[in-house]
């Protein structure tokens, strides 16, 4: 017999052997081994599950710090402003503050240069007076002629130069 001679004995005894072997493979190992391809699947459908469940969970919590990101900015930007008007506000306090004390000291070096004019001028005119009066008193006391009175009010002039 050679390698390629179909046996019939052995065929039916192949056979036999296989279908005895699938019936003890089924009642033995068949059960536990869809038992654990079950729960394989079930493991990795679970870990798909919860893989989706956290990218959802991600997801929602990117959106929510995206929205509260949003209203920081929306927030500072509104102090911002806030603070540029504040700024504003004060800088025209400051400003119409000191124009009313401008004109305050303006007033008030007016006045003080008023009343130093009329003080200098009251003065002026009673050191007038005087020389007037001095003058006067001379001429009354001499008979003089023009060169005389010339020479009396340069004197005079020259006392009242020499008293300031």
């Amino acid at each position: 017999m050679g390698l390629l001679d179909i046996d019939p004995g052995l065929i039916i005894w192949t056979l036999v052997t296989f279908i005895i072997l699938l019936i003890l493979l089924r009642k033995t190992a068949w059960k536990p081994i869809l038992a654990m391809i079950d729960e394989r699947e079930e493991t990795v459908r679970k870990s798909l599950e919860e893989a989706e469940q956290a990218r959802e969970e991600a997801e929602e919590a990117m959106r929510e710090y995206k929205d509260k990101l949003k209203e920081a900015r929306i927030g500072a930007r509104e102090i911002i402003d806030e603070s540029k008007d504040s700024a504003e506000k004060i800088k025209k306090e400051i400003i119409d503050e000191a124009e009313q004390q401008k004109k305050k000291m303006i007033a008030e070096a007016r006045d003080q240069i008023e009343t130093e004019r009329e003080k200098a001028m009251q003065d002026i005119k009673d050191s007038v007076a005087d020389i007037a009066i001095a003058a006067a008193s001379r001429i009354i006391n001499e008979q003089l002629n023009a060169e005389q009175h010339m020479d009396i009010i340069d004197r005079s002039l020259q006392q009242f130069r020499d008293s300031e």
